[in-house]
């Protein structure tokens, strides 16, 4: 479905959240940040930020350090997906950003993305869910049936669903990021736009599944900080909404 989304303020995500709740209706949310590789400056403040909020973290596998593991024992809701394997650029002069484009061998993309989820498996266990994150949330779809043979049992990329057979897929349909010039928060009434515009298709039957924002905060500025704040705050306090852990989002039998 294509979004034609209203520049909003916080009135109206409090409008649409007081809709779910007067149907009775709970508006799932849930969060994924990308680019995770070490326990960073910029990850520790993530993390404050969130407070106990559930996240999940896009951890390119073939960068992870140890250090992450002091993550993942002070933040009990947090749990690892398998963000590529090594975030590189294989697409051709004048293609699309890909670590997986079309051209590349499929008994290589597999090697890598099996590597990926064993490292990810071995450093985290049972909190590395078998979620592949395609890096620039792109991935060729002739390498959509080598998943389940490398380990992994859904998907998650940006915006429409892909229908991919087989796998659980759940997607992240606001990107705080503006990937134009600067790189950007998007802005405050773009973002509540956005986010709106996704959760009355959800009200309305029109789209499926619990609404994603989607972070990366190696880049992170802090305007968009200081959006997730109020954005936790509100959707904390409100009995309309609900934010779910990426062992929810993901689990089979969870609603598309």
């Amino acid at each position: 479905m294509i979004f034609s989304p209203r520049a909003l303020d916080w009135d109206g995500l409090v409008a649409e959240l007081d809709l779910w709740a007067a149907s009775g209706l709970e508006a799932r949310l849930w969060w994924r940040d990308d680019d995770a590789t070490a326990a960073t400056p910029a990850l520790e403040r993530l993390l404050r930020l969130a407070r106990e909020l559930p996240l999940a973290l896009g951890v390119i596998p073939a960068l992870a350090e140890p250090s992450l593991l002091r993550v993942c024992e002070r933040a009990p809701s947090l749990f690892f997906l398998q963000h590529g394997w090594r975030h590189e650029n294989r697409a051709g002069a004048g293609e699309k950003k890909s670590e997986f484009p079309p051209s590349r061998a499929p008994a290589i993309v597999s090697e890598e993305i099996a590597e990926g989820r064993a490292r990810l498996a071995g450093l985290f266990g049972e909190r590395a869910l078998a979620v592949f994150v395609p890096p620039w949330n792109r991935l060729d779809s002739a390498f959509l049936p080598l998943l389940p043979s490398c380990g992994l049992a859904a998907l998650s990329a940006f915006g429409a669903r892909r229908g991919a057979s087989g796998l659980v897929e759940r997607n992240t349909h606001v990107d705080l990021l503006a990937w134009g010039g600067e790189r950007g928060f998007i802005g405050e009434k773009r973002a509540l736009g956005l986010l709106v515009a996704h959760l009355e298709a959800r009200r309305r039957r029109e789209e499926e599944g619990a609404t994603g924002i989607l972070t990366h905060h190696r880049v992170q500025t802090p305007q968009a900080e200081r959006f997730l704040d109020r954005l936790f705050a509100v959707t904390r306090a409100h009995r309309g909404a609900r934010w779910l852990a990426a062992s929810e989002v993901f689990a089979p039998s969870a609603a598309p």
